[in-house]
């Protein structure tokens, strides 16, 4: 008889470590799902929030800018955008090259310096570091730039989004 309970104690301590195994492999995945899920969709989270704000940041840049132009100029120059090109203002960021195409068609001559503005502005909210060329005569680094207006917000937004 105490061979049979040896043997049923062995085989219940087997049962119980297989148990507990399973559970705690179990726990184990769950724990790691979580902890692999929940900072991915944080991180999104949070990459989706920057970008939201880094457009709205662009918006507010490129509209003191046309304001910069009179009420009138501002009024007439979004609404062409909207009703003729069907680009709303909120979209801006995400038909950045199209509404560049657009401004030098629309201003000609006069559209680097509002890309010119653009930039000013964003720089100034976003307060982030681009590199800009250097140059020994003294120039504004705004005038002379090796870059376009497109590149410079593309290269802000990687800083902006690095930083925060």
């Amino acid at each position: 008889m105490s061979r049979l309970s040896s043997t049923a104690e062995k085989y219940e301590e087997e049962e119980i470590c297989k148990l507990s195994l399973s559970e705690e492999s179990t726990d184990n995945n769950i724990i790691s799902e979580i902890g692999s899920s929940t900072p991915t969709e944080n991180l999104s989270d949070n990459t989706y929030a920057l970008e939201e704000k880094f457009d709205k940041l662009l918006v507010e840049a490129i509209d003191e800018a046309i304001t910069s132009l009179g009420e009138p100029v501002k009024n007439t120059f979004y609404y062409r955008l909207e009703n003729d090109l069907n680009i709303p203002k909120n979209e801006i960021p995400q038909k950045l090259e199209e509404f560049a195409h657009i401004i030098h068609r629309i201003f000609g001559i006069g559209a680097s310096r509002l890309e010119i503005m653009f930039m000013k502005n964003l720089n100034s909210k976003v307060k982030a570091k681009v590199q800009m060329p250097e140059y020994e005569w003294p120039v504004s680094k705004w005038i002379v730039m090796e870059m376009s207006f497109v590149d410079y917000v593309n290269n802000l937004r990687k800083d902006y989004e690095l930083k925060h």
